[in-house]
């Protein structure tokens, strides 16, 4: 049976944030298999996904296959809408930060939280049978892993006490890749990217020797989108490559790849995130569950194509980006 379809008939298939890195990632894979896409974002059209994400008016979406729909997760009835006929939901809308939302933490547990009870609670009521929520390491003190990990927690808690509706979920390690925001939240590879473009020292938080794992998104896509399939309710596998690197190593990748024309700079660890910690996928229980090894892709080529998409990108953004990561 074809890929796009369930029983015998075409899957209406809602990506809730798809305007997003990742939520865009995971549509770019729904497509690639044939799947017919439907985008739910407070983006809510391709000329908005454009205008923000695309270098020079290349459109991410610009295949058939995908429809846009604007919409707040904290709308009930647009969320109604939206799901009503939907065979599978991926759930990757949210308040992006780390220590930024601290400053916000009621809006952050409003969307994050309630956001996803109620993306939770309306496909149980639409009766969709596969709902896809994004999670992440529970590691750091700060609004957003508490408010992520809350919804997360609530998916499970849904999922046991319901059998109509099965509530998968993965853990996000460092995700990097085209399409990556650069501001105004820091993400380590775009903000590593402006800064190198610029010609300015690569910020590193801390000594640098805090081991994370780096996941390229189309990766992180196909790997979403089969476990989403077969995977089983409870708690979140965590989805990352599997391999250790220091933020030093990588901040080092970046710095060969601009021709060792900039250095590295020390800052003070962020509020909420201590030195020398390790974030590193154990991948034993998601591949258990889509075989094989991952097949992921080489980390120095996959860095090197994101940073060269970034290179492509117009002055405006990267000069915006630069001037908001400085």
């Amino acid at each position: 049976m074809p890929e796009n379809a369930i029983g015998g008939h075409n899957v209406k298939t809602i990506v809730v944030g798809g305007s997003g890195f990742l939520g865009g990632a995971v549509a770019d894979e729904l497509v690639r298999r044939g799947r017919e896409v439907e985008i739910f974002d407070i983006a809510g059209s391709q000329a908005a996904c454009d205008a923000r994400w695309r270098p020079r008016g290349r459109g991410r979406f610009a295949r058939d296959g995908v429809r846009f729909r604007s919409g707040d997760i904290r709308d009930r009835d647009a969320l109604a809408s939206a799901f009503a006929g939907a065979e599978e939901i991926y759930h990757f809308a949210g308040q992006l930060g780390t220590s930024e939302l601290d400053e916000t933490p009621a809006e952050a547990a409003e969307v994050n939280v309630i956001g996803s009870i109620n993306v939770f609670e309306t496909a149980i009521a639409a009766g969709v049978p596969r709902v896809f929520h994004a999670s992440k390491p529970n590691v750091w003190l700060n609004a957003y892993t508490v408010t992520k990990h809350a919804a997360e927690r609530f998916g499970e808690l849904y999922a046991a006490a319901q059998a109509d509706t099965r509530i998968t979920s993965l853990r996000f390690f460092n995700a990097y890749g085209p399409h990556q925001h650069t501001h105004p939240v820091r993400k380590l590879v775009p903000t590593f990217a402006l800064q190198a473009l610029a010609g300015r020292p690569l910020e590193v938080f801390g000594d640098g020797e805090q081991i994370v794992d780096m996941v390229f998104a189309p990766d992180l896509a196909r790997l979403t989108v089969d476990y989403a399939a077969v995977g089983p309710a409870g708690e979140a596998p965590d989805c990352g490559r599997g391999v250790p690197i220091t933020v030093n190593a990588v901040a080092e990748s970046v710095a060969a790849w601009a021709g060792g024309r900039v250095g590295i700079r020390h800052l003070p660890m962020r509020v909420g995130e201590v030195e020398h910690t390790t974030l590193v996928a154990d991948t034993s229980r998601l591949l258990e569950v889509v075989g094989g090894d991952g097949g992921f892709a080489d980390w120095e080529t996959s860095l090197a194509l994101t940073l060269d998409w970034y290179a492509r990108r117009a002055g405006r953004p990267v000069d915006a980006g630069v001037h908001a990561v400085a």
